[in-house]
């Protein structure tokens, strides 16, 4: 995953400009961000060679009372703790910074669909040698017959403008643009229709 998003995604290429540090950095962000939210989320991939693999978030999984909001918030101030070796790749400024810029970019907009069950692609990742060949619609296909089956809401979000043909292909639309102050970065919240 960290590979991936190393490469292609404007979020974390302006995150970490230095190209000689992202997929380190990355691979220590992704693997603490992962374990935080195992519990609320799956990972699903299309092979043990991990061709594609995506994380998807379960609503219903969401911390709903004081003390499961309040355990949630815990294991985000872990990951972040757990986190900080990055700081040697970046320094403490930029491990900041990045927070800063990830909480900005985050998925808070989902507060919208009130209390809807939705099942959230938090991320998708398709290695670069196997982009093109049909492995995102072997994560996009399943999930959306899931979200069907159970008559749940299916989102997703990118700040790579050249996935929303893919998605739309695949009838989500845009609900919402979010613009990062500063930058020409922008993130586009989809829901599947």
């Amino acid at each position: 995953m960290a590979q991936a998003f190393a490469q292609d995604d404007p979020l974390y290429q302006y995150i970490l400009p230095d190209e000689t540090t992202r997929h380190q950095v990355l691979s220590i962000f992704f693997n603490h961000y992962i374990e935080m939210l195992y519990p609320y989320s799956d990972v699903v991939a299309t092979s043990e060679q991990y061709e594609a693999v995506a994380l998807v978030f379960h609503s219903e999984l969401e911390p709903g009372t004081f003390r499961s909001r309040m355990k949630y918030r815990r294991r985000i101030a872990v990951a972040v703790c757990k986190s900080v070796p990055i700081c040697r790749y970046i320094g403490a400024r930029g491990f900041i910074r990045g927070l800063s810029i990830l909480h900005k970019m985050d998925s808070s907009w989902l507060s919208m669909l009130g209390k809807r069950k939705y099942l959230h692609m938090d991320m998708l990742a398709v290695q670069r040698q196997y982009q093109g060949q049909g492995y995102a619609s072997r994560i996009i296909r399943p999930l959306l017959e899931k979200c069907h089956k159970e008559e749940v809401i299916c989102s997703l979000e990118t700040q790579t403008i050249g996935n929303l043909p893919l998605y739309e292909h695949y009838d989500y639309h845009v609900v919402k643009v979010i613009s990062l102050p500063g930058s020409s970065l922008k993130q586009y919240c989809m829901l599947h229709s």
